[in-house]
């Protein structure tokens, strides 16, 4: 299971402003592995059904109001146990005046609590973002990524088929590069993003010559950090290709990957010695946006074909 601390939570939403009220030191431990921000209304009242672990817990002025209806004794029973159940972070929006309850109840369970200036709305759709990507389901993939024409173009086949050279020659061209040799991938709902790691972010891998930092060579403007996946190319060999996909050569078939569960366009391409890979790169970028368009040209080819036969057949 993923998870995150709520000290990264903290420094990753900086724009709310948050300030520590109590457990500074608790935070690096305090972990949090549901990306859904919990108003605790129901389990003020009483009702503690879904309250679920390492998930946060956002008081706004609601709650907040509701709490100091209930008998004194009340209080300290419902928020003892949602403390008790919830065991993670604690967040009061609106700089509002954290009750001496929950701070009280929170030393004892050692439970860190946040006060945020923002919205309780903003506080929530801040954090829930943030999280959403942290605890987001991810995985590694060879290939060289790139932004082509403005699609993430995930460049795949095996070592040494020349994967780099030609994302070396896009570059030059003016697209950008965003990963080289590993990317890494996250899923964000229905579609994947993929970036590179700190430690290779830039560099790119041209056998021969070495390691090239790209930002320092063709300016900052040639990198980009990350970029949702759009379409997967791989480069086979011309005779493993003739071999098996023969029956594509009209562009008809949508052959597709899954990766993390959602299903990403696959084009093959066949690599020989003279084909200049990164023109068909760049082609490749450029059909599936008319495609996107509802203009398929594969189709429109194949339905003219279609017309002339009926033609003939008619007379």
């Amino acid at each position: 299971m993923n998870k995150v601390s709520a000290a990264t939570l903290i420094k990753n939403v900086s724009r709310l402003n948050l300030s520590i009220i109590y457990g500074h030191e608790l935070l690096d431990g305090c972990a949090i592995t549901s990306s859904r921000v919990q108003r605790p209304g129901l389990a003020l009242a009483g009702y503690f059904d879904h309250i679920r672990p390492n998930r946060v817990q956002l008081f706004g002025e609601t709650e907040l109001f509701f709490l100091r209806t209930l008998p004194e004794s009340k209080q300290e029973e419902v928020i003892d146990t949602l403390v008790k159940l919830s065991k993670s972070l604690l967040i009061v929006s609106k700089k509002l005046p954290v009750p001496e309850l929950i701070l009280k109840i929170a030393q004892n369970r050692e439970a860190p609590v946040i006060s945020s200036e923002q919205s309780t709305v903003q506080t929530n759709n801040e954090i829930s973002y943030c999280l959403d990507y942290a605890l987001a389901p991810e995985t590694v993939m060879h290939g060289v990524f790139m932004d082509v024409c403005g699609l993430g173009a995930m460049i795949i086949g095996k070592s040494g088929i020349g994967k780099s050279e030609c994302a070396l020659e896009l570059v030059k061209k003016g697209h950008r590069l965003v990963a080289d040799d590993i990317t890494h991938i996250k899923r964000r709902r229905h579609y994947v993003v993929g970036t590179s790691n700190d430690l290779l972010r830039s560099h790119i891998e041209v056998r021969g010559v070495g390691i090239l930092n790209l930002s320092e060579i063709f300016g900052i403007t040639a990198i980009r950090n990350r970029k949702k996946i759009d379409l997967v190319i791989e480069f086979i060999n011309f005779n493993e290709w003739n071999k098996h996909t023969e029956a594509n050569r009209s562009g008809l078939l949508d052959n597709t990957v899954s990766i993390l569960d959602v299903n990403i366009p696959l084009i093959l391409c066949p690599v020989y010695p003279g084909r200049n890979m990164s023109e068909i790169v760049e082609l490749v970028a450029k059909n599936h946006i008319l495609k996107l368009m509802k203009h398929d040209s594969s189709k429109m080819f194949s339905e003219k074909i279609q017309k002339q036969i009926e033609l003939k057949r008619n007379g």
